[in-house]
């Protein structure tokens, strides 16, 4: 009888990051599917698969890293609504999406929005801009594969934590 040791979830979020960084960048934009994908993975293989393919459209995004010039959206807890900071900053993004400012003032957010976005009012516009993710290195992917192909109940806590808020810098 084969055993080892299972891993903890904060072991996981630790040793994990920058995949769970990727994989949260996804699921902030929208596209929830390699995060179901892996949610609902019965073998390896697929977990693996569906995780080369969320690195190349990551590593995509990142090799056109775009700045805009802005003033950051704060929520005014004295009015009860969003509305734009008086200073201008710069943003590092990599994909924008664009809201209705009076909807957005209200707290017509969406919430995936807070899991790698920033909202910048650019030239009047209001726009939740993504920020690049983080890519996992070598060997941090090679640990994952070897832990998901020991334990595939590792992937799943990955899948898990990237739709949760992380700390900032993390």
């Amino acid at each position: 009888m084969m055993t080892f040791s299972v891993l903890k979830a904060e072991e996981v979020r630790k040793n994990f990051r920058n995949i769970i960084d990727t994989l949260r960048y996804h699921v902030a934009t929208g596209r929830f599917s390699y995060v179901d994908r892996i949610m609902a993975a019965m073998d390896h293989s697929v977990v693996e698969e569906t995780l080369r393919e969320a690195l190349r459209v990551a590593l995509s995004a990142v090799s056109s890293v775009k700045i805009a010039k802005g003033n950051l959206i704060r929520f005014d807890e004295n009015e009860k609504v969003y509305k734009p900071e008086q200073n201008v900053i710069e943003v590092e993004y990599v994909e924008d999406e664009r809201l209705d400012p009076e909807q957005a003032k209200r707290g017509a957010i969406p919430a995936r929005a807070w899991l790698h976005g920033r909202l910048l009012q650019v030239d009047n516009m209001w726009k939740i801009l993504y920020t690049p993710p983080r890519l996992p290195s070598e060997k941090e992917l090679a640990e994952f594969f070897d832990s998901v192909r020991k334990d595939l109940n590792v992937a799943k806590l990955v899948a898990s934590l990237a739709m949760t808020f992380g700390k900032e810098g993390e």
